[in-house]
């Protein structure tokens, strides 16, 4: 072999991902046995000597053949680097498939998704009549934004942070202006904002480190494991057919949470791991779980890991992102169980037991109870993704009866970007000296993300104008994602921009699943560049290059908000969020603690503003959505008689088919079902009155004194109260003593 005695290929364990040489062994020798280059390599090396072509070939195999970064060469092509994202693919649809209504259709026949409004430009006469009365109310309009910044300033809104205008006709003495009151805020109103921010709930109590050194692994295991540094996958000494995975999807060095978690979780034990969004948590236990099923092979098929997601959608990343990874593991086998897709051909994939099964906890105890051929006896790895939201109330009955089915001797990775690592919620879990591993601070945004804010006040019902007029400043290159609190809203969002000539979609619970899907595939694709959604979205949904995320609602709490903005700036990328902010204490509570947060991370990328608005424009915009109330309406009816002509069509042939396979549907055995949505309703309504929100001191005293108040009163008590309410109860107990 001679030159060749060190030459190791890189390849894979597996016989059958061995690469193709090209090499016809029966005619070749010993010394022609050599990987095939290309013709143009081939023409160099005959024009050289032949001391340059030996010390050549020897760096060229150095080079290509070791190829130490371990970059694999598929069929003889470059591995594309260019990854474009996961793919959300629901059930192959039948021609014959559901119908839905054409809303688009709809609207376009209304007028709308043609020329963004108020993008005609005006008569000249008509400019030259309205200049006067324009330069009148910019004067008024500059007053009061002076007006409104010194109360801005004063309740500590913008905590002395720079402003961003969306103007560009502005002169630049007023920026100038503006940016000399900015800095000459006084540190000490900032400091006041911050203690205000801070006020103590017994929710915010944390763990004694007592309780903690009981419940958790040592410390000293997780530092020494975010100590290590890892440049590239070969280090973590991973198998090569999940090496070559990586490769594929572009994949070279290990981010933060993957170096920490993944050598971890090959031990076998438990963790608990939290990282910001964008940070590469699913290949962090997705990785790992692969490489403990490659050696430690079944001699039977059985079901081995549990994945669970509060959402289908990430359910269905999830298990798009374990299939490219695992793509060159030879008989790994995985299984989706999510609501809304078809029931038979997740029965038909479970009956053969894939390794990994991802799933949302209803569908996988409906499973679980209805189909006799699954079961989870052999399951040796359960994986809670975004764990803080699976924990909470709404999904506490169906992870008991998940957790009461499981095997108790397995490994459990909980992750999630705001991890909530309290003992009491984690309890229920059976973890047995969990490693706890957080790589940033918690509650905190991703890096490169700038957060702009646009105070609203009193004026809600002008937040339509505002969207739009944000909205035409972008380009349809650019994705955007708004939050929106319901879905009701964010229906209706949708066909006011489209009257207003915008393209947008939805993405809420009142849609089909496969509605759900195609709007991320429109969006992905930027077919649709605008996705209007509901905190469905909010969780761990990785669509690449988001550029903004826009909240036209703010959340209900700080950790939701970060899961909003945590779309965009993912991956080293940047990003932007503008949120619409209320005068609410529950909205300024969250802007001061994005304000905290950022400032606490001391990077220049990270910037939280205030975003000026020209109400002049939203003022017209809005008189537009005003004007064109009535075709709005008429849209709603047309689509709520289509969908009613649509049911009908339904139930008809589903009637048909119980008349034409009446026997065969009696014959099957009925379904089971854990909780009914009736019974979900019933058992929320007694909760929410059983239930008493906790209250710190103030608020508690507050709670005791209208206790006290009687029914009729909307007063404190006062002394000559108490004393006829001291006398009446006199009374009544003498009458009923001398009744006995």
């Amino acid at each position: 072999m001679g030159r060749f005695d060190d030459f190791v290929p890189t390849i894979s364990d597996s016989e059958d991902d061995i690469p193709d040489y090209d090499i016809d062994e029966e005619s070749a020798s010993e010394s022609e046995l050599k990987p095939v280059k290309s013709d143009k390599k081939n023409k160099k090396k005959k024009k050289n000597s032949k001391n340059t072509k030996v010390q050549e070939d020897d760096d060229e195999a150095k080079d290509e053949d070791l190829n130490h970064d371990f970059v694999f060469d598929l069929d003889g092509e470059e591995v594309v680097s260019t990854f474009e994202g996961w793919d959300f693919k629901g059930d192959e649809q039948k021609e014959n498939g559901k119908k839905d209504v054409d809303l688009d259709g709809i609207i376009r026949r209304k007028g709308g998704l043609g020329q963004l409004a108020g993008s005609k430009q005006d008569d000249s006469e008509e400019e030259e009549e309205d200049e006067e009365e324009e330069d009148e109310q910019e004067e008024e309009a500059e007053e009061e934004e002076q007006q409104d910044d010194d109360d801005l300033a004063l309740d500590g809104f913008g905590m002395g942070v720079e402003k961003k205008q969306d103007n560009e006709d502005d002169d630049q003495e007023s920026e100038n202006e503006s940016e000399d009151e900015d800095e000459s805020e006084p540190e000490p109103k900032v400091q006041e904002l911050k203690d205000d921010g801070a006020e103590s709930s017994p929710e915010d109590e944390e763990d004694s480190p007592e309780d903690m050194a009981k419940f958790y692994a040592p410390t000293e295991e997780a530092d020494q494991a975010k100590k290590q540094i890892h440049k590239t996958f070969q280090s973590l000494d991973l198998s090569r057919p999940i090496l070559k995975g990586l490769s594929t999807l572009g994949y070279q060095t290990p981010s933060p949470i993957q170096s920490a978690t993944i050598p971890i979780a090959l031990l076998g034990k438990d963790i608990i791991a939290g990282a910001v969004t964008g940070s590469g948590k699913t290949a962090a236990y997705m990785i790992p779980v692969i490489e403990r099923l490659l050696y430690k092979p079944a001699k039977l098929a059985s079901t081995r890991v549990i994945v669970l997601t509060p959402t289908r959608e990430l359910a269905i990343q999830v298990n798009d992102v374990g299939k490219k990874i695992g793509k060159f593991v030879n008989g790994l086998s995985f299984g989706l169980a999510v609501g809304g897709l078809n029931l038979r051909q997740q029965e038909q994939e479970l009956k053969q037991r894939p390794d990994i099964v991802i799933a949302t906890p209803g569908r996988i105890i409906d499973h679980l109870r209805n189909s006799p051929s699954f079961n989870v006896d052999g399951v040796e790895i359960l994986i809670v993704d975004e764990a803080d939201r699976m924990l909470e109330e709404g999904f506490q009955k169906e992870l008991t009866e998940i957790l009461d089915i499981l095997p108790t001797k397995r490994q459990t990775l909980l992750f999630s970007a705001t991890m909530n690592s309290k003992i009491k919620s984690l309890i229920q879990l059976s973890l047995k000296k969990p490693v706890r591993i957080m790589i940033d601070p918690p509650k905190q945004a991703a890096t490169g993300l700038v957060q702009e804010f646009v105070r609203i006040r009193k004026r809600d019902h002008l937040k339509p104008s505002i969207l739009f007029n944000i909205l035409k400043k972008f380009t349809k290159d650019q994705r955007i994602v708004i939050f929106v609190a319901r879905k009701e809203q964010a229906h209706k969002l949708r066909i006011i921009l489209g009257l207003l000539g915008l393209k947008v979609s939805e993405l809420h619970g009142s849609l089909t699943q496969e509605q759900r899907l195609q709007s991320i595939n429109n969006f992905k694709t930027l077919t649709v560049p605008i996705l209007i959604c509901t905190d469905l979205a909010s969780r761990g949904l990785d669509i690449p290059k988001i550029e903004v995320v826009l909240n036209f609602d703010m959340p209900k709490n700080f950790e939701v908000y970060l899961h909003r903005v945590g779309r965009t700036a993912r991956g080293g990328r940047e990003g932007k969020s503008i949120s619409f902010v209320g005068e609410s204490s529950m909205d300024r509570s969250i802007v001061k603690d994005a304000i905290k947060s950022s400032q606490n991370m001391n990077s220049k990328v990270n910037k939280t503003v205030g975003r000026e608005v020209n109400w002049k424009e939203v003022e017209e915009i809005n008189k537009i959505i005003e004007s064109k109330n009535e075709i709005l309406e008429e849209i709603l009816v047309e689509e709520k008689t289509e969908k009613e002509m649509i049911q009908a069509e339904m139930e008809l042939r589903k009637g048909e088919n119980l008349l034409r396979y009446k026997e065969e549907i009696q014959s099957r055995p009925r379904r089971t079902w854990f909780e009914k949505e009736s019974e979900k309703g019933v058992d929320k309504n007694i909760k929410l009155s059983k239930e008493k929100p906790k209250l710190n001191a103030k608020k508690r005293k507050q709670q005791e004194a209208r206790d006290e108040l009687s029914g009729e009163r909307s007063y404190k008590k006062t002394k000559n109260d108490r004393m006829s309410d001291q006398k009446r109860q006199n009374k009544k107990s003498n009458k009923k003593g001398k009744k006995k």
